[in-house]
């Protein structure tokens, strides 16, 4: 906090004493679990949470949570603080072996709680943080040691394995520490000192928490002190240690990395050395992987980072799309999420309960906050668009080849692998032109063909309902087959109830059963995940019981490992659905934002434009109310250049600009071209279509200047 803070916890209404203590925790953890144990014996606690501590929040929230108060900031404020407070004891958690600065301030018995060890003079120069230099000089154990300034000293020793680092065993030593505190606690808090145990005389440093750490291996260590070293010093969130050869310095995480690094030493720039650093004159990191989240333009492939790999310190834990320079524009992603004010404090309550799995609190009220807004009577959250696809068709009962689903070869091929996976038989259809969802009159055709026709799957693109969707759901009603949604891009949407009514109901409401997902670019974003619904909870049920595994059921605990069917493990855990009830709570926000960038591209794109260029936006059947999740923008079909075209040169021309092709069509994707039909308006709409940045966090402006710089782009490539 750039200012000082205060908050007051309630006092418990089960004192057992009216003791007042000040903690000066400088181990955030270590310091927590003191004050729990203060306040369970009932004494009135207020906590210095140090400002430089990660894991502050933490410490607030948890004062607050069994009733302590909690003061942070401008020095003279907290020292202010303590005085009014009165407190009979300090309780100092010692960084280092300076003094508190709160020692002159509480009159009352001071109990210092240290940890350390004796160092070479080495580590005594680097250590900024106390397991540093036990680790470091290869010592067999680390002293925790507690002294009260009543008399006495009480210490245990915490054993140091020779692959533990700095934080493992510190996440070793705070327990220990804790347990030998509450030993201690209830002399304390009578104000008469327990008897104490031979002492040890700890030798550690102060912290100074501006000065910063200097994680650099010297050259002439041996590998041995050079492990030690790399251990020592790991420290997260603390930077890791680093080596310099010549102008560059590169991340030392592990001895494989440290071994690469000799190898190569002598041919620093050669081909088979290190690689020259290719960020100079780059404005932004690389900007995807696979699918990026924020939609990306260039797909990497191949294996994943290897564990000796040489990073320079300027690369690494970039964010896709970074800045690389000062000077660079902001990045105007594609989209982004939206999480919310409460995410931290729902992950902090997550991993406090220590409940990480599925079928947590969380996971279960975004369940129903997902089924509220698609105006389904249940949903069941899985770990991505795909497996809900998957979860859906299973419960729909396609297992066979001979189960035809018929799916719009106009969207992203989940749709299809989802049907292969389950079993089935994906038929691409075409689309039309106006909103780009499945065309009825391809839907008839298809069926009139195919008598091995199960369902149909309408996917919705880009936010905007499909233009014949109720002709498709009445037809699939009339001749008895089910219809799924895939809403992963249009959920919050609201479509007439029928063709004929002004009433509009929810997106996802008027199938057999539909899904989302909440992939981190979409309308509800939390990483990777999905959900499938459905007004019909036993449907639900069912998708479930194959997105966890297909077990036996009613067959005991001993039988819990046995199992039905072949299913997959697709189900959500807890830490994303607290992030999803996070930004569930913004998700009035999120379309509201998104429907205001729809009307700015109307504005400055649209409207401005040549009208020899004929560019189409996409449309809408009015009343219904889109949620515009990408905004999407046509070249004429007898324009000379093609979207790709003109996207590469934008992206070229402005590199802070994200964007995207359409997509590719499902029948000519090898898995899918042999059961395809003829697509030719899925082909078109490729060939001519560019996908904008739409995130949530772009103003007027910045939409200003995207359509400006699309239509330079567009008109120098096909002039007057």
């Amino acid at each position: 906090f750039g200012s000082s803070c205060v908050r007051r916890g309630a006092p418990l209404s089960h004192q057992a004493s009216t003791m007042k203590v000040v903690v000066d925790a400088g181990i955030a953890e270590l310091g927590l679990r003191c004050v729990q144990s203060l306040r369970h014996m009932g004494c009135e606690v207020l906590c210095v949470a140090s400002s430089f501590e990660h894991g502050q929040a933490k410490v607030v929230q948890g004062c607050f949570d069994v009733g302590a108060s909690v003061v942070m900031g401008v020095e003279e404020v907290v020292e202010a603080t303590v005085r009014g407070f009165a407190a009979e004891m300090l309780l100092v958690i010692r960084r280092g072996d300076g003094s508190s600065r709160l020692e002159n301030v509480v009159k009352g018995n001071v109990v210092e709680i240290n940890m350390g060890s004796d160092a070479p003079e080495k580590a005594a120069e680097l250590c900024t943080w106390p397991t540093f230099n036990p680790v470091f000089a290869g010592a067999e154990s680390m002293t925790v040691q507690i002294n009260s300034s009543a008399g006495g000293k009480w210490s245990t020793e915490v054993p140091v394995a020779d692959t533990d680092t700095a934080y493992t065993l510190l996440f070793k030593a705070i327990p220990v520490a804790h347990d030998l505190f509450t030993q201690c606690l209830p002399e304390f808090v009578q104000n008469s000192a327990p008897e104490a145990s031979p002492g040890v005389t700890v030798k550690s440093l102060a912290i100074d928490p501006v000065r910063p750490f200097n994680a650099t291996v010297d050259p002439s260590w041996g590998d041995e002190q050079v492990d030690r070293f790399i251990r020592a010093s790991t420290f997260p969130p603390h930077p890791a240690p680093i080596v310099v050869l010549g102008e560059q310095s590169f991340v030392m995480e592990n001895m494989d990395q440290y071994a690469r690094f000799k190898d190569v030493r002598q041919d620093a720039m050669s081909e088979a050395g290190l690689a020259k650093d290719t960020s100079n004159g780059q404005t932004y990191a690389a900007d995807t992987h696979w699918y990026s989240n924020v939609g990306g333009r260039i797909v990497r492939q191949g294996g994943g980072a290897a564990a000796n790999a040489l990073r320079p310190v300027k690369q690494t834990d970039l964010v896709p799309g970074a800045a690389l320079q000062g000077s660079a524009r902001k990045k105007l992603r594609m989209n982004e999420p939206l999480l919310g004010l409460n995410a931290e404090v729902y992950l902090h309550r997550v991993l406090g309960s220590g409940w990480i799995g599925v079928e947590g609190p969380y996971i279960k009220q975004f369940e129903r906050r997902l089924a509220q807004i698609c105006g389904c009577a249940a949903a069941c959250a899985v770990q991505s668009g795909t497996a809900a696809l998957y979860g859906a068709m299973k419960a729909l009962d396609v297992s066979k080849p001979e189960h035809h689903v018929i799916v719009p070869a106009f969207t992203c091929a989940a749709c299809a692998d989802a049907v292969v996976q389950a079993g089935g038989t994906p038929v691409a259809v075409d689309c039309e032109t106006e909103s780009y969802g499945m065309s009825y009159e391809a839907f008839r055709s298809c069926l009139d063909a195919d008598r091995d026709v199960v369902g149909v799957v309408v996917a919705p693109c880009y936010g905007v309902p499909c233009r014949d969707f109720h002709k498709i759901v009445q037809h699939c009603k009339a001749i008895g087959i089910w219809l799924c949604e895939d809403n992963c891009e249009s959920y919050g949407s609201s479509i007439r109830e029928t063709a004929d009514s002004n009433v509009l109901v929810p997106m996802g409401s008027l199938s057999t059963i539909s899904v989302l997902s909440v992939r981190s670019e979409k309308m509800v974003g939390v990483g990777e995940g999905g959900a499938i619904l459905s007004k019909d909870p036993a449907l639900i049920t069912k998708a479930k019981w194959w997105c966890s595994r297909a077990p036996c059921t009613g067959v005991g605990l001993w039988r819990v490992y046995d199992h039905a069917d072949v299913g997959i493990n697709g189900r959500l855990p807890e830490a994303l659905g607290a992030i999803g009830v996070a930004a569930t709570e913004n998700f009035p926000v999120m379309i509201q934002r998104k429907r205001a960038i729809h009307d700015w591209y109307a504005t400055h794109l649209f409207a401005k434009a040549d009208a020899r260029h004929q560019l189409q936006p996409q449309k809408h059947q009015a009343p219904e109310m889109p949620v515009w999740w990408v905004n999407t923008v046509r070249l004429a079909e007898t324009c000379p250049v093609s979207a790709e075209k003109v996207g590469m040169q934008l992206m070229e021309k402005c590199s802070d600009i994200e964007i995207r092709p359409g997509f590719y069509p499902l029948h000519w994707m090898a898995p899918f071209k042999a059961a395809g039909t003829e697509c030719v308006t899925s082909e078109m709409v490729y060939r001519t279509l560019v996908c904008l940045p739409s995130s949530p966090n772009l103003t007027e402006q910045d939409v200003q200047y995207i359509s400006n710089s699309f239509l330079e782009v567009l008109n120098s490539l096909v002039p007057a």
